[in-house]
């Protein structure tokens, strides 16, 4: 029966990790490397860091930005719509993006424009929005571009314009459901916190060394550390696969405990019913029959496990399910297969001492009488 379960949990769980990671994110992680800004001077040079490593025939763009995906964004604000207030304001997370931004990491635009190249223009109170927050404050895509949102901050009421909106994507792992989430463009280019480039998929080496060589020629009270966005993301879910791995374990140790048991019952009924098959044989029983016969019992057995592991299993890896906004449904199927892994595991066991006293010479076992 925990053999049974723990099989269940394992395929469960692969099944869930693997949708996690071959789930559409609404952006494209791939070949993107950050370079966090961790210091003053580092935030200073972050336009001529920019502009420098633009210069890289390998590089296909920069931007920047506050929080990078796979990152929870500490910065949010209430806001509402004409004829709201401060009691029907809805929380938007806000992230400072740079322009080039959602063209970087491929964040569909689904109406609306982008940030351009006019700083100046585009960080007086205008933001992106996401289709969540649209839906929140009760507008379509279409109805909101244009329109103007309000926050109230101590007695004083600040109007921002949504110039876009774009398609939802997962900022955080797909633990959470996607909140409302704004995209900004200030005026003060120092306010990001990381630098993101597109490269090409080849000399990674190389391009890697050049952004080191031109951050040391720039930045000087902070070493030059990178990582690949693809890689955050993904230590969004190790947990995950510890969780996997631990399972498969202890579900490869139970089934091999099952089986040497299997084995010793086997044994022992092969030895308890040795005189019974050698009568059996000399009455015409065949080795099919008698392999048949003394399958049975353990057949009934692993049945009844199987009856008593399938609810324990669901009720367990539904609670474990509920830790994910976005998951698969627990199909049929993956019980009935966990009950034939776990019924031929037994039947390839019992086989061999049933096949070895269904073939063994009916004189030995008659002849001790």
């Amino acid at each position: 029966m925990i053999a049974i379960a723990l099989v269940c949990g394992v395929f469960i769980i692969s099944r869930q990790v693997n949708f996690m990671v071959g789930e559409d994110l609404g952006f494209n992680a791939n070949a993107k490397i950050v370079l966090p800004l961790r210091t003053e001077e580092a935030h200073q040079q972050y336009e001529a860091l920019k502009e420098q490593i633009k210069q890289n025939g390998s590089v296909m763009g920069v931007s920047g930005c506050s929080f990078i995906p796979g990152t929870q964004i500490f910065r949010d604000m209430n806001f509402y719509g004409d004829g709201g207030n401060a009691n029907t304001a809805i929380d938007i997370d806000r992230d400072v993006v740079d322009v080039g931004y959602l063209e970087l990491l491929h964040i569909k635009l689904i109406a609306g424009r982008s940030f351009t190249e006019s700083r100046k223009l585009d960080s007086n109170h205008k933001f992106i929005l996401n289709r969540t927050a649209v839906a929140k404050l009760g507008f379509t895509p279409e109805k909101i571009v244009g329109q103007y949102l309000h926050f109230d901050w101590l007695g004083k009421r600040y109007d921002f314009q949504v110039i876009g909106v774009m398609e939802d994507f997962h900022q955080n792992s797909l633990h959470e459901e996607i909140k409302p989430t704004l995209f900004e463009m200030e005026n003060n280019n120092q306010r990001y916190d990381y630098v993101v480039a597109s490269v090409a998929s080849v000399h990674f080496e190389q391009t890697v060394t050049t952004m080191e060589r031109t951050w040391r020629s720039l930045i000087h009270d902070a070493p030059f550390e990178y990582s690949f966005l693809d890689q955050t993301i993904q230590k969004q879910y190790d947990e995950d696969r510890r969780v996997s791995r631990i399972i498969s374990s202890f579900g490869i140790i139970a089934m091999i405990i099952c089986a040497l048991g299997l084995y010793g019952l086997s044994s022992y009924m092969a030895e308890r019913r040795f005189k019974e098959i050698g009568i059996r044989k000399v009455l015409g029983a065949s080795v099919m029959q008698i392999v048949m016969m003394m399958s049975a019992e353990f057949v009934r057995l692993v049945f009844i496990a199987f009856v008593i592991a399938v609810p324990v299993a669901y009720y367990g890896m539904t609670k474990w399910l509920e830790g994910f906004a976005y998951k698969i449904s627990i199909g049929w199927f993956v019980f009935a297969l966990a009950g034939l892994v776990a019924l031929g595991i037994a039947l390839v066991t019992i086989s061999f001492e049933s096949i070895k006293s269904a073939i063994g010479n009916p004189v030995d076992s008659l002849r001790s009488e």
